[in-house]
């Protein structure tokens, strides 16, 4: 009506001649015609539909989205399961992005008076119109659980970009929105993903492919809600998105001895020291993002959980330290990979290592004489402790990619007045006549990783004989006691005012001093108490009657709690942490990572409190 005394081709009846008239006189552009187009056809068949299904022409009104009616009318729209998505689904979407596409027509000819109501506008008006009211996404944003609306409000806009894009990405966030607000944290899921698409060569050919699998949209959103680090990774890195998309990576265990065989070819195709210390480092990274994925998206069982980041922590050890004796050992052959063997303790050696660990390690040589084999002028006592020492530095040093691991080696013997090198014959001497009764229960968690595993078996065997003696069991329990009072001092010193759920009474600590404590208290006559696995020495003790059926239950449950809630602790940023967030909002963002889309702080430190209770109870029971 505006423009038909000017151009008489635009006094037509049909939508779709005006539609096309309207575009060749400049007045809309051809994607707009297109566009509106397609939402008339649809709108048109949907009326028809409804009239059809009600058996009446007045009623227009639609039916609720989850009702078996909306199904019925998505069905008689010729809707059928497609891939992922329902009738109901295809309908809905198709519908949201429709409408929002219409009235983002009409705001932009004839503005906001022309909208009867803003009420039925949905997220993909955001990204449609171009003047939509501050008030109307707002109400749109917050319905959606986001805090910061005006980043979330940007973050869309960014992510819509111009063109096709923008008309793909208004069907995306229809479906995104409704992820992202179960997720526990709304926010830092889409910031995330709009750093993400910066980094990535087709904005609109990854909406498309996660248009046409949802799951992987699921995926990704839930990763950039639950952790940073991990986010951090795949923005550094997007390629990796696709690797663990990959149903044989995501759904398996990766053993050590796969980790290993790719990392000798990465050593192998390095040009330079510096180029294989930054891929050690990529691909470590990588396998944390697998390992996280699993954990967070398929909930896979914490103790697998950490038993993968170990076997992660063993490849690469091994490889390490093999690429060091390459260097350092290149003219003695006798010497292959003999001779010399790293030792794990801790959380490794009990293959329980959390996402941010340090990881104990103890290097130990042979007795026997290799010096008519050395054709260098120092001895070979030096060449180890610099065999070592390089390995170290090569898992703890820091490049342009970041670290491998943090190392400790004051679990030695002497500590950090020892030798970085232990000669097996001292280490023995000094367990059996020097040693304490704590580093005798370091010991039940010793197990060989690199170098000589079949000379590390054969030294764990004779340092098992001191856990197979009969000990006083007040003495064990009054040493117990010492430990689990040292750390929760000097937990008090450093944070007094934070909820510790490692060295606090009641917390992880005290399951495994327990455990430990009763170990050492039956394995002479029970060998195959010597178990480095907290989890799996439960069994033993309950098999063996020392703890009931219903302690083994509570005490796993609760402390695969406590390390799973660790875990989300230290993944969020990469970080040693042990103790709960003070900010009320990051304590209701872990508890939904924990308990749920429904849980709050509170629910949490409930949870928590009933769990430590109950630990004490436990350690004061067996223990003291």
């Amino acid at each position: 009506v505006l423009y038909e005394e000017n151009n008489e081709s635009l006094r037509t009846p049909i939508i779709h001649d005006a539609l096309k008239e309207l575009a060749k006189a400049g007045v809309i552009s051809g994607e707009e015609a297109l566009r509106l187009e397609k939402s008339y056809n649809f709108l048109r068949e949907l009326i028809n539909a409804m009239r059809m299904l009600r058996g009446s022409a007045r009623d227009l009104f639609l039916p609720d989205f989850n009702s078996d009616e909306f199904y019925h009318l998505a069905r008689r729209m010729g809707y059928k399961r497609k891939g992922p998505y329902s009738p109901s689904e295809q309908l809905k979407l198709d519908f949201e992005s429709h409408t929002a596409s219409v009235r983002a027509f009409l705001e932009h000819h004839f503005g906001h008076d022309a909208l009867p109501d803003m009420k039925s506008a949905t997220i993909s008006d955001i990204v449609l119109s171009d003047s939509i009211p501050e008030h109307v996404w707002k109400m749109i944003l917050k319905n959606y659980n986001f805090s910061n609306t005006l980043r979330a409000y940007r973050n869309i806009k960014s992510l819509a970009g111009d063109g096709t894009r923008k008309e793909t990405f208004a069907r995306l966030i229809i479906l995104a929105s409704e992820i992202l607000s179960r997720t526990p944290d709304p926010d830092m899921a889409l910031n995330n993903w709009e750093r993400f698409i910066r980094s990535i060569p087709s904005a609109e050919f990854h909406f498309s492919n996660l248009l046409s699998q949802p799951m992987r949209l699921e995926l990704l959103l839930t990763i950039m809600a639950n952790s940073q680090f991990l986010s951090d990774v795949l923005i550094r890195n997007p390629g990796f998105f696709d690797w663990i998309m990959i149903p044989e990576i995501l759904h398996e265990i990766r053993d050590t001895d796969d980790i290993k065989k790719e990392l000798m070819e990465i050593t192998r195709t390095s040009r330079t020291h510096g180029e294989w210390l930054n891929r050690l480092r990529r691909l470590k990274r990588r396998e944390l993002l697998r390992v996280g994925t699993r954990d967070i998206c398929l909930r896979v069982p914490t103790n697998i959980i950490m038993e993968e980041i170990s076997n992660i922590a063993d490849a690469i050890i091994q490889a390490t330290l093999e690429k060091n004796i390459s260097n350092l050992f290149k003219d003695i052959r006798s010497l292959n990979n003999k001779g010399f063997c790293i030792m794990a303790l801790g959380k490794l050696g009990g293959r329980e290592l959390n996402y941010s660990s340090d990881i104990d390690l103890i290097a130990i040589k042979s007795t026997r004489d290799y010096a008519s084999s050395n054709k260098y002028n120092y001895s070979l006592e030096k060449k180890y402790t610099t065999l070592m020492e390089n390995t170290c530095l090569d898992l703890s040093s820091h490049t342009e990619e970041g670290y491998v691991f943090r190392v400790d080696l004051r679990l030695r013997p002497f500590g950090n007045a020892g030798p970085i090198v232990q000669e097996s014959s001292s280490l023995i001497d000094y367990y059996h006549r020097k040693a304490d009764l704590w580093e005798i229960q370091a010991l039940l968690k010793m197990r060989p990783v690199a170098g000589d595993l079949d000379m590390g078996m054969e030294i764990k065997d004779k340092l098992n004989k001191l856990l197979l003696m009969e000990k006083d069991h007040q003495f064990i329990k009054e040493s117990i006691k010492r430990l689990r009072k040292k750390a929760s001092e000097e937990r008090l010193l450093i944070y007094s005012k934070n909820v510790d759920i490692k060295t606090g009474i009641g917390g992880i600590r005290d399951v495994e001093f327990l455990v430990q404590g009763l170990q050492m208290m039956h394995a002479w006559k029970y060998p195959d108490l010597i178990e480095g696995n907290t989890i799996k020495a439960l069994e033993k003790l309950a098999d063996k009657s020392i703890i009931s059926n219903e302690t083994k239950n509570d005490l796993t449950v609760n402390y695969v709690f406590l390390r799973r809630l660790e875990h989300f602790l230290q993944i969020m940023d990469d970080r040693q942490v042990h103790y709960l967030p003070h900010e009320q909002n990051k304590l209701d963002s872990l508890a939904k990572r924990m308990l749920g889309p429904d849980s709050n702080g509170k629910m949490l430190l409930e949870r928590f409190n009933d769990i430590s209770k109950r630990l004490k109870e436990l350690f004061t029971a067996y223990i003291g």
